[in-house]
């Protein structure tokens, strides 16, 4: 819509400058014609009527207007072309390294079901456990998602709930996590591992053992609205190393999806980090 609005404003532009200049050199060719005609240093054969005069201004104006709006065209098409292309290579390239980073599913899982049998009957939890991390990892290999590359909210939903069971597992359920959750439309469909990214960040980040500082997740949803609020108190000593490619993802994922129709915002202060997402939804 904003490239639409831009365009009608340089064609109201581009005419507004047509019609002021046409009436100037119209004007300067009146005033220099009745100059002559005072002075009379030019036959009156000499002289062009006046409606061939304006009908030759209109042509050569309109020529060159054609010209320039056509070049301009020419330009956006190639440059149109060029981002196509580059979103195609980035696209390939990305579908190439998760290749790259994929070990055989049918191993991976065939391991895991083969742990989750021997580990069952002695200790249930980290059986249970197992088989959450096998869901979790069959679901990143996108078994969910559609042809648009997005996936139902509840389901990345379960799988961030599983994500925080499992950090809870790890910590002896001693972690202090607040969520609270309102979904009034669960056909929405969301960018996936998005939210999970966000959580897995807080765990791998922040200090979540004050009772009076922990996790918070928000998640809210509509018929034509999405919102997502996560905030953690952050860790102190030693902290894992980050370069940020995971926001940087997500930044990027979000706007190429969504556009104007997706905020997401990132705090980050000397004690607290928080991210707000919020995704419209056309009715």
């Amino acid at each position: 819509m904003r490239k639409e609005r831009s365009r009608s404003k340089v064609w109201a532009i581009g005419i507004l400058f047509f019609l002021v200049k046409f009436t100037f050199n119209y004007y300067s060719f009146l005033v220099e014609r009745r100059d002559q005609e005072r002075s009379s240093t030019l036959s009156s054969s000499s002289v062009l009527p006046e409606n061939s005069v304006i009908w030759l201004l209109l042509m050569s104006y309109l020529y060159v207007l054609v010209i320039s709006f056509s070049a301009a065209l020419l330009v956006e098409w190639v440059q149109k072309g060029k981002e196509r292309i580059l979103l195609e290579k980035q696209k390939t390239e990305a579908e190439l390294s998760t290749l790259k980073h994929q070990i055989n599913p049918h191993f991976l899982f065939n391991s895991l079901s083969f742990i989750y049998g021997k580990v069952i009957k002695q200790d249930k939890e980290t059986a249970d456990s197992v088989l959450m991390l096998a869901n979790i990892m069959r679901y990143a290999l996108g078994k969910n998602t559609g042809v648009d590359g997005t996936v139902n909210i509840m389901d990345e939903l379960e799988h961030m709930k599983n994500v925080v069971e499992i950090n809870q597992r790890r910590y002896n359920h001693e972690l202090n996590i607040c969520y609270e959750e309102q979904i009034d439309d669960q056909s929405i469909r969301i960018v996936p591992l998005v939210l999970i990214t966000l959580v897995e960040n807080a765990f791998k980040h922040g200090d979540l053992h004050a009772s009076d500082h922990p996790l918070f997740i928000k998640v809210d949803s509509s018929m034509n609205e999405f919102s997502f609020v996560i905030r953690n108190r952050k860790g102190k000593g030693r902290k894992e190393l980050s370069n940020g490619v995971g926001l940087r993802n997500i930044t990027q994922q979000l706007s190429l999806t969504y556009g104007e129709r997706c905020r997401f915002i990132v705090e980050d202060d000397d004690m607290d980090f928080s991210v707000s997402l919020n995704i419209s939804f056309p009715v």
